[in-house]
């Protein structure tokens, strides 16, 4: 590798020579491996290392940007003549200035990952001996299909700007993920299962392939006896998996700044409005609490700190860039990030989850009484209006506080602002995941890692539907 600090630096005065009000250039050296298998062969493998450059100038408010794979002199200069020459373009068009606000630089107080055991060190026939781990475990004639993905993300990532603010990161991700399809009694059945930390291969002393592999199957079988109920109104108990995707997908896009200054959001102007019960907070922070993404700086190299939306049902705050903040006169947030250095930093999340209540699981349970347990996201959709629909990856009906049996394809609808009035418990215990095999998708960069997560959450109704 050549002298990176030389470079960002030479990148930032001939920005500034060239006539930009304000530049600043980041480089990354990240690696990437992906184990795919079926049954218990090896499909593919898919490993590569991203080496570049990207520059964002701003000249008159507007902005620009440029990267280049070439980390020389010449083709860095030539990456950033172009991003000033992109932003002085821009200055009659840009659809919101991009002046950033005034950061005064903090450290990253958060959690700091301690690798004990860092991918780099193993080698590929050790993860492909680690993934069989699990497949030996459920292997059997009763499955149909059982598909593995191990993967890791981890390198070095550099930033400068033209105040001098200088920050040096090492991102990290382990991932192992199994999707199971049985056929029991003529019936066929799905599972999946994925546990992914920013953190080394220990991730799987703690949670071994055998269990991730057994939840899995369990989700197969419980679907190939699953019963179906009459769609409706009922009691509700979300996981933290399942809350998470509340939090960030139908929640924490609304809140992110571009959308707010914009006015796309129908959370603009809402600041310190009651918006759901005294149990409902949702918090965005760069520290993954325990599985979810480390980002101790986002990429204007602002410090990624903890930032509460939600406060027992009033709206707090937003997410922000430098320059969403300077135009709602606020402070930056550490919500730029893009998903490598070939985009622009957006606002952007980072791990967005409910915050914690004072009950334990077993309460969350006993306070709803009878209804509908989600566990995990199994996908869907949401909406500028609030309005979404999601479906659960495994669920149960719940009596007596206790879970009774598996439901069958149950999805989950409705305003989040309802929801949030609905909240009417939460657990102590927080959980916040991430996942290898995806993330966040916005303005054509997906997909960015992310965290999702919160307690258990009891609600007092949700509307929920039933596959037949």
């Amino acid at each position: 590798m050549p002298d990176i600090w030389r470079l960002l630096q030479e990148a930032i005065d001939y920005g500034i020579d060239y006539g930009a009000d304000f530049i600043e250039a980041r480089a990354e050296n990240m690696r990437r491996l992906y184990i795919h298998m079926e049954r218990d062969k090896v499909r593919d493998i898919e490993s590569g290392e991203l080496i570049g450059l990207g520059v964002t100038a701003v000249v008159k408010n507007a902005r620009g940007y440029a990267f280049t794979t070439n980390l020389t002199s010449e083709s860095i200069k030539k990456a950033v003549k172009d991003a000033v020459e992109s932003a002085k373009a821009s200055t009659k068009i840009a659809e919101l200035p991009a002046t950033p606000a005034e950061y005064k630089p903090r450290n990253y107080e958060g959690y700091m990952p301690q690798v004990n055991k860092h991918p780099k060190d193993s080698e590929i026939s050790d993860k492909i001996e680690l993934a069989l781990q699990g497949i030996k475990e459920v292997l059997s004639s009763e499955i149909v299909s059982l598909r593995t993905v191990y993967g890791e993300i981890w390198g070095d990532k550099y930033f400068l700007n033209s105040e001098g603010l200088k920050r040096f990161w090492n991102p990290i991700m382990v991932g192992l993920y199994y999707f199971v399809v049985v056929r029991r009694n003529g019936v066929i059945g799905n599972g999946r299962e994925d546990m992914s930390a920013s953190t080394g291969l220990e991730l799987f002393d703690k949670h071994p392939p055998e269990g991730i592999a057994k939840t899995a199957l369990r989700g197969a079988r419980e679907v190939t006896e699953a019963k179906t109920l009459q769609s409706g109104k009922y009691g509700f108990i979300a996981d933290p998996s399942f809350a998470g995707v509340l939090a960030h997908e139908s929640f924490g896009h609304l809140t992110e700044g571009d959308y707010v200054a914009t006015g796309a959001s129908i959370l603009a102007g809402r600041l310190n409005e009651k918006l759901g019960s005294d149990y409902a907070n949702i918090i965005e922070s760069g520290d993954p609490v325990n599985y979810g993404f480390w980002l101790p700086y986002d990429d204007e190299g602002v410090d990624a700190k903890k930032v509460t939306l939600l406060k027992n049902g009033v709206l707090v705050g937003y997410l922000h860039a430098r320059s969403t903040a300077k135009i709602m006169n606020m402070e930056p947030t550490g919500n730029a990030r893009a998903i490598n250095y070939r985009f622009p930093p957006i606002v952007r999340m980072r791990n967005t989850y409910f915050g914690a209540g004072d009950m334990t699981k077993e309460e969350i349970f006993e306070l709803v009484g009878k209804g509908v347990y989600a566990e995990g996201g199994g996908g869907g959709q949401t909406e500028d209006t609030g309005n979404f629909t999601f479906a659960a990856n495994r669920a149960y009906w719940v009596e007596n506080g206790e879970i009774k049996y598996p439901l069958k394809s149950v999805v989950v609808r409705g305003h989040i602002l309802d929801f949030l009035k609905n909240v009417e418990g939460a657990s102590r215990n927080v959980i916040v995941e991430t996942s290898i095999l995806g993330g966040c998708g916005k303005g054509g960069q997906s997909p960015l890692p992310v965290g999702l997560g919160g307690p258990y959450l009891a609600v007092k109704e949700a509307i929920i539907s039933f596959g037949r």
